[in-house]
């Protein structure tokens, strides 16, 4: 039986969720994320300073913290469990104090109310069935959500994702590369490398799309085919 903590299990999920990239742009789920994380950083970089030996940061656009983004997202991953009651009933990671992998494959979760719940398959509400969190993985459904209004009504709607994506386009388009087909990290690398200061004027846009996510999407926690 192996017992973790809410901030175990959060940094191994905000791992995986920065494995979730996605650049393909004629996808529903374009989810540029390593990308967006070269692109914060680096607004860290050009607007730190230098004191007594040590890198100060100066985080540039009102503090925006993509690693903080993450870990919001991560804590609002949706878990279902069975409750007293029949059928099944979902809460949020942020909701638990710890999850546990027992022997049988089963996982379970304990809440701050001293109660246990055990994990089921969204789709079915069979048990969930892992020996780890490896065999566990989160999905990001980005489908239909930018049809929502904006979170900020200043703001051109979805202006910097959609910026983002025709720089991919465009890059892909005069490359001969289908985003589908190459590795998304090195792709995002290779757009970050040319594009790296044009693409800072698009942070406070990206940022309010990242908060419409963050208000709007629930990352669900489920078995990776095969895995357990």
């Amino acid at each position: 039986m192996t017992t973790l903590d809410y901030e175990s299990i959060e940094i191994y999920l905000g791992d995986r969720l920065r494995r979730a990239d996605c650049l393909d742009v004629h996808a529903d789920h374009f989810f540029p994320v390593t990308l967006l994380d070269h692109i914060f950083h680096y607004s860290e970089e050009v607007n730190g300073s230098v004191s007594d030996g040590a890198r100060v940061v100066h985080r540039n656009f009102h503090g925006h913290d993509f690693d903080r983004w993450i870990d919001n997202l991560v804590a609002r991953t949706r878990l279902h469990i069975t409750p007293a009651a029949e059928g099944h009933d979902v809460v949020e990671l942020l909701d638990i104090d710890s999850m546990i992998f027992s022997e049988d494959s089963s996982v379970t979760v304990n809440l701050p109310d001293d109660t246990s719940h055990q994990l089921v398959d969204f789709s079915s509400g069979e048990p969930l069935r892992a020996t780890s969190l490896d065999d566990l993985s989160v999905s990001i459904d980005l489908a239909g959500l930018f049809h929502r209004p904006p979170v900020d009504a200043d703001s051109e709607p979805y202006m910097g994702f959609g910026m983002l994506a025709h720089v991919v386009r465009t890059v892909c388009d005069k490359s001969g590369i289908d985003p589908a087909a190459v590795d998304p990290a090195k792709l995002s690398d290779r757009i970050f490398d040319h594009f790296k200061n044009e693409l800072l004027d698009l942070i406070p846009s990206l940022w309010n799309d990242m908060e419409h996510i963050l208000h709007y999407c629930h990352p669900s926690l489920h078995a990776r085919p095969g895995r357990a």
